[in-house]
């Protein structure tokens, strides 16, 4: 059994991740952080988590984190980066209302402490016990690492979901989401010396490992393989997730990155890694602000910071093998 933290933002694969790690059997959930990113509002983000945990009858806290991220730049977003209204509307018309679907019933309540205070308190409490799995901005993570440094190395390891290093990224050509969203928090992180393995857009949003996408295909093993609360709602939420990737970034299916991620702390095998190399996050440029850069091959320029290899990257996945995890496991009864 593995004892994790699971750091969220709470949208469609993030509702994924709990929900696997919530009735996976080696999987241990002990709190939820949430972070606001790509849901729009912490509440927003809090809601979500408690109303997926109370989906899978499991008890686990949510804590409440950051409201912002540690330098907030709009200027260079032209509308909202995870909103497809205007350009599929036409296509999917109401049935665009089911993505990212706003909590208005809440079951449940967070808990009083703080994310970055239960960060802090957990891997203080338990040093070199539990893993760190995060899923959104890092915003939470940098902050607790500001307030107590040392905590870095009481985390046994962190996986990290962020980054693209082969492919496009899906803000910009060069970035990714969660890093893009707050650069200088992933810098924070990137330059600790926390032990971090990271899973960038290479593995998940690429269609040569689409075999571990989501399709209907699965949404229809979910429906013969058992009727339960879970199963019932990915059988009804996702087809629009499906149908959005699809059109949008003509993929496979919808792309599971959060559940890949949080999946590689029971199954590290699903994925081969680079060596351990330096990552770094660069915080300037129109295009290139939250670009993650590893620090590969020769240059004649030195950088010191090519020295700090903590970071290991992921570069290929079992996709077959990890998408059957995931349908046995929420089909499990």
């Amino acid at each position: 059994m593995v004892d994790v933290i699971l750091d969220i933002d709470s949208v469609g694969d993030d509702i994924l991740a709990v929900l696997y790690g919530a009735l996976h059997k080696e999987i241990n959930i002990l709190g939820i952080t949430t972070v606001n990113g790509a849901c729009g509002s912490i509440d927003q983000a809090v809601n979500v988590a408690l109303n997926t945990v109370a989906l899978t009858g499991k008890n686990i806290p949510v804590y409440a984190g950051a409201k912002e991220m540690l330098n907030p730049k709009k200027e260079n977003v032209n509308g909202d980066p995870v909103n497809f209204d205007e350009e599929l509307r036409w296509k999917f018309g109401d049935r665009l209302d089911m993505f990212n679907e706003k909590a208005e019933h809440v079951n449940g309540n967070a808990e009083e402490m703080t994310a970055v205070d239960f960060l802090i308190r957990s891997f203080e409490e338990r040093p070199g016990e539990i893993v760190l799995v995060t899923t959104g901005p890092v915003t939470n993570i940098a902050l607790a690492l500001k307030k107590a440094p040392y905590i870095a190395e009481k985390i046994k390891e962190a996986y990290i979901l962020g980054g693209t290093f082969q492919i496009p990224g899906n803000i910009t050509p060069v970035t990714e989401y969660n890093i893009w969203a707050d650069p200088e928090a992933a810098k924070v992180v990137f330059n600790s010396n926390m032990k971090i393995t990271l899973v960038p857009l290479d593995v998940c949003e690429n269609n040569t490992y689409a075999d571990g996408m989501l399709t209907r295909d699965h949404l229809a093993e979910l429906k013969s393989n058992a009727d339960t609360p879970v199963t019932r709602y990915v059988i009804e939420k996702y087809p629009i997730y499906i149908d959005i990737w699809r059109e949008y970034f003509q993929l496979g299916g919808f792309p599971m990155d959060d559940i890949i991620t949080l999946a590689l702390v029971a199954n590290p095998e699903l994925c081969e890694y680079t060596p351990a190399v330096s990552v770094d996050v660069e915080l300037e440029g129109e295009l290139s602000r939250g670009q993650t850069v590893a620090f590969f091959g020769k240059q004649i320029i030195k950088n010191e910071r090519a020295k700090h290899r903590n970071i290991r990257i992921a570069k290929s996945l079992q996709g077959r093998k990890f998408i059957n995890l995931f349908v046995e496991t929420l089909s499990d009864k």
